[in-house]
């Protein structure tokens, strides 16, 4: 079982020992590799991050019709839920300016996609790319007592995809800006 597997499995808290016993390798093998539990988690979190920013540009690449490309995203981040080490997830935060330009850089795909949508008028206004990726982290936690968790999740970025088309109805305050989610992401570092 990897690293990424492990905390996903086991929680933040998981121990050295325990993700060097679930990968068979040693303690020590581990500890040449990543000094410490912040450098492990920075590790997972920045290969997350990028396996987060292909996933995006493939969906925008793949998909002209912007439901369709918000649907392949959140598709895939349900695909890859046992890889996501990331703070939304229930990582620790890491303190690195890379993988903030890693964020910066999913942020500004999915704001693409939006807009395409909302300049077509079939996307809703007041949705934006902050939405995508909290929705997106909420998913790939999973509901694992489930008979069949993967089918309910899609079912749910289905049911979620469908609530971004244009309505009457508005939603309750205004969306979580980039801005603040890289507040809540600041380390005392």
């Amino acid at each position: 079982m990897s690293a990424a597997a492990t905390f996903t499995a086991e929680g933040s808290r998981v121990t050295m020992q325990r993700i060097a016993q679930n990968a068979g390798v040693g303690i020590g093998t581990l500890y040449r590799h990543f000094p410490d539990r912040t450098a492990l988690f920075s590790a997972l979190s920045h290969r997350a991050y990028q396996a987060v920013l292909r996933l995006a540009q493939a969906s925008r690449a793949a998909e002209v019709d912007p439901f369709l490309a918000l649907r392949h995203f959140l598709v895939g981040t349900i695909a890859h839920r046992q890889s996501l080490v990331l703070p939304l997830h229930g990582a620790p935060v890491t303190a690195s300016k890379i993988d903030l330009g890693l964020r910066l850089a999913i942020s500004s795909e999915l704001d693409q996609i939006l807009q395409v949508g909302q300049r077509a008028g079939t996307l809703r206004q007041d949705v934006n790319a902050t939405d995508i990726i909290v929705f997106g982290a909420l998913l790939a936690q999973g509901l694992p007592n489930l008979p069949e968790p993967t089918l309910a999740m899609e079912r749910a970025a289905h049911v979620f995809i469908d609530g971004l088309r244009v309505t009457t109805s508005s939603l309750p305050g205004q969306p979580v800006s980039r801005a603040e989610l890289e507040s809540s992401l600041k380390t005392d570092q």
